[in-house]
């Protein structure tokens, strides 16, 4: 079995129409400047709700 080694990243994403387009805009811009990006992980969801 090989050993593997993997740094962490913690990347904040925002988008102002979905969740799936701030996980994306969040690893656009770490692929920039990291290389090799093969998985992700969402922790944690957060919202902004503004009164109607």
């Amino acid at each position: 079995m090989d050993d593997h080694i993997y740094k962490q990243v913690e990347l904040t994403g925002s988008s102002r129409t979905t969740v799936e387009d701030a996980v994306q805009n969040a690893i656009t811009k770490a692929g920039k400047t990291v290389h090799n990006i093969p998985w992700f992980q969402v922790i944690d969801t957060r919202g902004y709700i503004v009164d109607n």
